[in-house]
């Protein structure tokens, strides 16, 4: 059986995405991996020696490759070049447009969903109204998204086979696409959390890209207030304004991207681990509670199908301090003082292994 695997980029970034394309690429190593834009320095340590097939926006310069969004007029007729006619499978991971390739029978299509593409759904129109655009560039992005959604429902509707990574993304799934879905959990490596026991600390922990989407102003804010001890882990473009609303907060510490192994002892010795945006599925909660540190989480997303309220962790409703600080109450009212933390679930529902095994039964039409 040929194979083709499809990811939107591989230029940036390594996160959970790429995670699943490299997951994909070990079980499938014959496999062809197909995408829009590829940067060999950073991702040939990951997929050296195989066949990388860049779609035609690889002509472009490097400054335009690494803003997507001045590639969107000239995505879908990229994607469009392909042919997927030699392949009898065509795996795609995507979060906006690697799913939407063409492919006829018998060739056969999964596409493993991260979500629906945000900015031509639930995102429209507000990230109309963060371009901060002119008259005129409101109405050419507007007339360009609207002919982006179109082309993305109806290419949904082909026959592709979609896995959810999430019963959140599912049903997204089903409001735009009007599809149902199947759900397999993305790959979380825990084996460097069994049977870890650390003594803990007197910190909470925040692990996470340091991106303004991600919401971690909120919880410099809510610990500026508390007086609670916080480590903010992690890298991103909104690193310096953080540190800037943390400065003279001597409760609240920068440290940083951090190894895997540094990662496994900053979940397993905290207090608890803080999340404070909505995400489609949420690795770091998953592995914080495998290394025994309870999560506070804002509610909604992945999270409710990861934390169990009140045993491994605790909710708060709304975005703000005052929600997240009661939550931390609450926390150390029930989580830390409960004479046992059991994290059992975690390993049984979210290891790599069963993603293995549900894609491999997908792939052979199980």
């Amino acid at each position: 059986m040929k194979i083709a695997i499809v990811h939107d980029w591989l230029n940036q970034k390594v996160g959970g995405g790429e995670n699943v394309v490299f997951e994909l690429a070990k079980l499938y190593p014959q496999a062809d991996i197909f995408t829009l834009v590829y940067n060999p320095k950073k991702f040939d340590q990951y997929l050296a020696k195989r066949t990388i097939v860049e779609s035609r926006l690889r002509y472009f310069p490097n400054f335009i490759k690494k803003r997507p969004k001045l590639l969107l007029p000239f995505i879908k007729n990229a994607i469009g070049k392909w042919s997927f006619d030699e392949y009898d499978l065509v795996i795609s991971t995507s979060s906006a447009w690697a799913k939407n390739i063409n492919f006829n029978k018998p060739t056969r299509h999964i596409c493993y969903c991260f979500s629906p593409a945000r900015m031509l759904w639930d995102s429209w129109p507000r990230y109309l109204t963060d371009q901060k655009l002119g008259p005129v560039g409101r109405f050419y992005i507007t007339r360009l998204v609207s002919k982006l959604r179109l082309w993305d429902y109806y290419q949904a509707q082909n026959g592709t086979q979609f896995i959810a990574i999430s019963e959140y993304i599912a049903k997204r799934i089903k409001k735009y696409y009007h599809l149902e879905s199947t759900i397999v959990y993305p790959p979380v490596e825990l084996a460097n959390f069994v049977g870890l026991k650390t003594k803990k600390e007197p910190y909470y922990l925040v692990l996470s890209v340091l991106a303004k989407y991600k919401n971690i102003e909120l919880a410099i804010k809510a610990f500026r207030a508390s007086g609670h001890q916080l480590i903010v882990a992690g890298d991103g473009p909104d690193a310096d304004r953080l540190r800037g609303i943390a400065e003279g907060a001597d409760n609240i510490s920068f440290v940083g991207r951090v190894s895997d192994s540094d990662k496994v002892n900053l979940l397993a010795s905290a207090k608890g681990f803080v999340f404070c945006s909505i995400e489609d599925f949420g690795i770091t909660m998953v592995e914080s509670i495998a290394a025994g540190t309870g999560v506070i989480a804002l509610a909604g997303g992945g999270a409710n199908e990861i934390i169990k309220d009140g045993q491994t962790g605790v909710f708060y409703d709304s975005p703000n301090e005052a929600s997240l600080n009661r939550a931390i109450v609450k926390y150390e009212a029930t989580i830390l003082k409960a004479p046992s933390f059991n994290n059992s679930y975690i390993f049984d529902k979210f290891d790599k292994d069963n993603f293995i095994k549900a894609i491999s039964r997908a792939a052979v039409g199980k």
